[in-house]
């Protein structure tokens, strides 16, 4: 092999080590400890910036079938919380209504008997 591919092949692997550090914690948080909203925002953080870098260095039909999955993930989520908002309400009218059928029927029937 000659000294120029060589030399160019550790130069990407320092860039790379280097990226592969600056996505890296600087300090592992020890078990004990609660995780501060901060922090916990500060790794959802990471998380979008490695998956935005992983995104961008994929090429155009890769990059159009995964935003056609996130997608239909994203409206299945969607959706599903859909069907919890509509589970919720639902249950609160038939407790209203299961409240007032009581209120009504039961208890003028024992008013009447008193």
């Amino acid at each position: 092999m000659s000294p120029q591919p060589e030399e160019e092949l550790q130069r990407r692997l320092q860039k790379l080590e280097a990226e592969i550090n600056s996505f890296s914690p600087t300090q592992p948080q020890p078990e004990g400890e609660k995780q501060t909203p901060t922090a916990g925002f500060a790794k959802f953080n990471l998380y979008l910036e490695r998956s935005r870098f992983w995104f961008q260095g994929l090429s155009g039909m890769k990059k159009l079938a995964v935003g056609g999955v996130v997608m239909v993930l994203g409206l299945l989520m969607l959706q599903t919380v859909f069907k919890l908002v509509t589970s919720v309400i639902s249950l609160a009218l038939l407790a209203v209504l299961v409240y007032l059928g009581y209120k009504f029927f039961v208890s003028n029937s024992f008013q009447r008997k008193q």
